[in-house]
């Protein structure tokens, strides 16, 4: 009798923790859709939020009609389109060169590709202007010096200039994603290629090209999506030049200088945005989906035989250099430079005279750093846990269960890679502002924490997708024989087993936390400063100074983070290499 009892108690019990499970993930979609859907539905109204409004397309007809939004577009258009030569071109051959040939210290160079990551997007696009600014760049001002110029030859503040600079700050990405497809191809037909005495140039346009052509087709759309949504190089570089594109222009729709808010406008700005960064996933998929066509894997062990370079490893390590050199440390060093002086000068021994640490001393203990640190720290520590667990419980269904509609969930979890996250940022703000009266939360740290759990779900779910896919489903299996409920085989043996993709989610959620300004500077009040706005709101200021003291302390305090992230990679790849 007991037996029985504990067969009919068991079931129930496992169909309850599977449905907590559902709700969560299902809760962790609908915010998805909720906050879409709410860009779509300001499109449609007029005047500010909690005003009655009649529904209508007339937002849509003042913005089409509008010659500034086209020139806006093109704008981005251009923009985008240099970032993604700069760093698809960049990452190619990165990626060859360590994937392909027998470059020496390739550890040293994933390094330095890895750098850029210690500084902000923002701050990389500070110190451009401190180095190629036409009235303040140091490089300009000693360009002028040196040959007598009465004009700057170089201007970083131009669509080609900005088009570069988000280019180089996504070069590590293009070469996470190319150098994967490279490791992973059988080199035979290569080899082949060279046994019958086909040049090395050669072999690379019509072989090796050709089999990495889905993952190119991937980072050029998944680059350009990236820089469609930028918001701080544009912000940084363009804004004070009067060059604007989709997200600047969105922010300055919302937060005008004179006047109300046009959130109407913003809507169908979005709404269009929205539209189409959807239907340029399109051949992403279609890539993915025919990527078939170029698998040259087989079950068959292979050992690839580098190519060698010769001299021409010299030259390699000079692109790399050159490249870290502009990426990071030119960047860096004139942020530095800049914060030690008073006002900018060019590097001499007159100039050393007036260097200070002055700056350094009056914003640590200053209060505005110190709260926009606190609230730094407390994003930092809570949006990666919350995104790891609704991740979870989203990877979970989609991978391991047979519930109807969980690739429609799995779906709806994607949405916020390619539509731009300052959308997520405005509908929040609009969804805040409407409900104030009932929870004020609107300008408060927690519309922050919202939003940022909302867009990074995605990333979390691509992520514990892959790691969750590798453990077999017999261990679940004879947990379920044995009347374990799904929430505790969750616990007890998919979490731990994956614990490494969780925990590498983790930091690296919390690093981008840390660095985050697209969203944070759209939803900024004096109640939810964080370290990235308080820089931003330095900068925007005037204080030019200021800013390049507190982005040079950011990036100190960002190195120990970063470094844990990059030794953990490094054991986990280890550890992978060992087993195989």
């Amino acid at each position: 009798m007991s037996q029985t009892s504990t067969q009919i108690v068991a079931p129930s019990r496992l169909d309850f923790s599977k449905g907590f499970i559902f709700a969560v993930a299902s809760l962790s979609a609908l915010a998805i859709l909720s906050l879409l859907l709410i860009v779509i539905w300001m499109s449609l109204r007029e005047g500010v939020p909690g005003q009655a409004s009649v529904y209508s397309f007339k937002n849509y007809a003042t913005l089409l009609t509008d010659p500034y939004h086209y020139k806006v577009m093109w704008n981005t258009l251009w923009i985008s389109l240099t970032a993604v030569l700069v760093s698809a071109s960049l990452g190619f051959i990165f990626a060859w060169l360590i994937e392909r040939t027998d470059l020496p210290y390739k550890s040293l160079a994933v390094a330095l590709l890895s750098m850029g990551v210690l500084i902000p997007t923002f701050l990389k696009a500070m110190g451009w202007i401190f180095l190629l600014h036409p009235r303040i760049g140091i490089f300009n001002l000693w360009l002028k010096q040196l040959f007598g110029l009465q004009n700057s030859p170089l201007n970083i503040a131009s669509l080609t200039g900005i088009g570069f600079v988000e280019g180089i700050t996504l070069t590590p990405v293009a070469f996470a994603m190319i150098s994967s497809a490279l490791r992973s191809m059988n080199p035979s037909l290569v080899e082949a290629s060279s046994v019958h005495g086909v040049g090395r140039l050669r072999t690379l346009l019509r072989i090796e090209l050709p089999l990495v052509w889905p993952a190119l087709v991937s980072v050029v759309i998944w680059i350009f999506t990236i820089a469609i949504a930028a918001f701080d190089v544009p912000a940084v570089i363009g804004m004070a030049n009067n060059i604007f594109t989709f997200s600047t222009a969105l922010y300055f729709t919302v937060n005008p200088t004179e006047g109300l808010p046009k959130y109407g406008i913003s809507g169908a700005f979005g709404t269009i945005m929205i539209i189409f960064s959807l239907f340029l996933m399109l051949p992403y998929f279609y890539a993915l989906k025919h990527s078939h066509r170029y698998q040259v894997i087989s079950g068959k062990a292979y050992q690839t035989r580098p190519i060698e370079l010769g001299r021409w490893s010299i030259a390699g390590w000079g692109a790399l250099l050159l490249y870290s050199l502009l990426a990071f440390v030119f960047p860096l060093l004139a942020m530095i430079w800049t914060s030690l002086l008073p006002y900018t000068q060019l590097p001499s021994w007159q100039a050393l005279e007036n260097v200070s640490l002055a700056r350094y001393t009056e914003l640590a203990v200053d209060r505005g750093v110190i709260q926009s640190a606190l609230n730094t720290l407390f994003l930092m520590a809570v949006v990666p846990t919350l995104v790891v667990l609704l991740s979870a419980a989203i990877s979970w269904i989609v991978t391991r269960s047979r519930m109807r509609g969980r690739f429609v969930l799995d779906a709806i979890a994607f949405l916020p890679h390619p539509v731009p996250n300052i959308l997520f940022a405005l509908s929040i703000a609009y969804l805040a502002l409407l409900i104030s009266n009932i929870l004020p939360i609107y300008g408060t740290i927690y519309v922050l924490l919202i939003v940022y759990v909302v867009c990074w779900i995605s990333f979390g779910t691509r992520l514990l997708n892959s790691n969750m896919l590798q453990v077999h489903k017999e261990l679940e299996e004879a947990a379920q024989v044995g009347g374990v409920r799904a929430l505790r085989i969750l616990g007890k043996i998919i979490i731990p087993l994956v614990r490494p993709g969780l925990v590498y989610a983790w930091v690296w959620m919390a690093l981008m936390a840390y660095r985050e300004l697209t969203m944070a500077v759209l939803l900024a009040s004096p109640k939810n400063p964080v370290l990235s706005t308080f820089i931003w709101s330095q900068w925007n200021g005037g204080g030019l100074g200021d800013a390049g003291a507190a982005g040079v302390m950011m990036v100190c305090v960002m190195s120990p983070l970063v470094l844990t992230l990059w030794i953990f990679a490094r054991r986990q790849q280890r550890v992978i290499h060992s087993q195989s």
